[in-house]
């Protein structure tokens, strides 16, 4: 996957918004996530990027500017976008 291909470019966080942290818990580990994820329980992350629901990703570059897409990402589309934000 593109997180393995791109580390030390690109950073992945994943951001959990409802639910407990044992919900957030078991969701990583159903679906094997090998990077850093937190509880935004007071929705300050979600509201900084005007994230309405999830699923939804912030690509955040270099330079601070951000862009935030609402809705699933295929995998063909995701590794696009990251290999953009690496320098690919």
């Amino acid at each position: 996957m593109a997180s393995t291909q791109l580390a030390g470019k690109v950073r992945i966080i994943g951001v959990a918004w409802n639910g407990s942290e044992l919900s957030m818990q078991e969701f990583v580990t159903k679906h094997q996530l090998t990077f850093a994820n937190i509880k935004d329980n007071d929705g300050l992350v979600f509201a900084q990027f005007d994230v309405a629901y999830q699923p939804a990703w912030v690509f955040i570059r270099q330079d601070g500017t951000s862009e935030t897409n609402l809705g699933a990402m295929d995998e063909v589309t995701l590794s696009k976008m990251l290999n953009k934000l690496g320098g690919s």
